[in-house]
């Protein structure tokens, strides 16, 4: 018998673990992606996602290997498919509003081969009333069937994060929208090979509702640690300290205040969701996304008062961290890069990151001595591990003015001081 066979389009830190899980599962797995490199590398058994994603490396490798994955750039390979997942990117435009013209392009072009039968399944990211409002028409007018009926529709929506990827994609439960009951089940048969948690049915719109609310509620979790964060540095306390004792009281749940939100979700999340209902004038997902794009412009503050106040010529920064998340080259929407942009206002500027792939503006190093060699302030943006296994002393040797701001509080602040470091955190009075 031979072996049922899907598509995954877009091959991304959601896509490329899916591909491998499903082509690992039994199916033989299409990858599409417009990235020849990408495909390139995928051909070879090579993860273009770099960073510490534990397994994914090892699992690229042997579906390249058997076979049961096979990378191409023509969207036309999918046409025999059982199945289609659909993992690209919705991003926001200057205005902050949904830019969806890779997602239509994308499904435009799909429904020119949607066949009887076929089950879509779209894991992106969606403003609520997509599915219903523009991928499924467009799906229906070109391949002139009919949803529900001839094909099945499911909105999936991933729940990954960089470093995580593999574990999340089997271990974490998920939404399952089906536009009937019939592509439910389909939807169902198909994650079931992948996802070892439970799948909640439900139907597309609540599924787009409750992606974008679950990730617009974590932002604004996270600006409320970051507003007490910025009280504390205003009288003196210690965030991080109020944050342990205020989650020894029961329902008590405060997040980590820090440098910044970053990735490709909760920065813009909430956007989404906002779009689908312009007349509901909501206050408090406003207030969070800007308290929370506030805080990388603030830490830039504290380190320019610094070099400021110590008055050297031709001052040098080292930022250590471009990419959002500890251990991962993932850099989209980084705090690190208004950080870089309002620093080299002010200093000359080196960037340290042992995982980053592409430079943002100023030079990107390997080397954390070189990054800090005659540095009059080094800037901790990211929390990668060796930042927390750092010599002080060291550190201290190499620099030329021992200014250190501490942005992901990785550092004990009497610590940093006693061995003679002027040293300023964000929530850190």
């Amino acid at each position: 018998m031979s072996k049922e066979k899907v598509a995954v389009v877009g091959l991304g830190y959601v896509g490329l673990p899916l591909a491998c899980l499903l082509a690992d599962s039994g199916f033989q797995t299409i990858g599409v992606d417009v990235d020849r490199n990408k495909l390139e590398k995928l051909r070879q058994g090579i993860s273009p996602i770099e960073g510490n994603e534990p397994g994914l490396a090892e699992l690229v490798d042997k579906v390249a290997d058997d076979g049961s994955l096979t990378p191409t750039d023509k969207m036309s390979d999918v046409v025999s498919c059982d199945a289609i997942f659909i993992c690209v990117d919705t991003p926001l435009n200057a205005a902050n509003r949904p830019d969806l013209t890779i997602l239509i392009n994308v499904t435009r072009e799909l429904s020119k081969f949607v066949r009887k039968g076929m089950m879509l399944s779209f894991e992106s990211t969606l403003p609520p009333g997509t599915c219903r409002d523009r991928l499924v028409p467009l799906l229906e007018q070109g391949s002139g069937l009919k949803a529900g009926t001839d094909f099945s529709v499911v909105h999936c929506p991933e729940r990954v994060m960089p470093g995580k990827l593999l574990g999340n994609m089997r271990s974490v439960e998920r939404v399952l929208g089906g536009i009937d009951a019939q592509s439910i089940k389909k939807g169902a048969y198909f994650y079931s090979k992948v996802v070892r948690a439970e799948l909640h049915p439900t139907d597309l719109l609540s599924a787009e509702i409750c992606k974008t609310t679950e990730n617009a509620y974590r932002d604004v979790q996270i600006a409320f640690a970051n507003e007490v964060a910025l009280l504390c540095e205003q009288v003196g306390g210690d965030a991080y300290e109020v944050r342990r004792l205020v989650n020894t009281c029961p329902y008590r749940d405060m997040h980590i205040p820090g440098s910044g939100v970053g990735g490709h979700c909760l920065p813009k999340d909430s956007w989404l969701l906002m779009s689908s209902a312009p007349f509901a004038e909501p206050r408090v997902m406003p207030a969070a996304r800007e308290i929370n794009e506030r805080m990388p412009i603030h830490l830039a503050d504290i380190a320019v008062q610094l070099i400021k106040r110590c008055k050297v010529p031709d001052p040098k920064v080292a930022v250590m961290g471009l990419s959002f998340l500890r251990d991962s080259d993932d850099t989209r929407h980084s705090p690190a890069i208004p950080v870089i942009d309002a620093l080299m206002k002010e200093a000359k500027v080196v960037v340290h990151d042992s995982f980053a792939r592409e430079a943002h503006n100023a030079p990107l190093v390997r080397s954390m001595e070189e990054a800090l060699k005659g540095a009059d302030c080094v800037v901790f943006v990211t929390d990668h591990s060796e930042y927390a296994k750092l010599d002080l002393a060291k550190v201290k040797e190499l620099m030329r003015t021992p200014n250190l701001v501490d942005g992901r509080n990785v550092f004990n602040a009497a610590d940093c001081r006693r061995r003679g470091f002027t040293y300023a955190g964000i929530g850190k009075g």
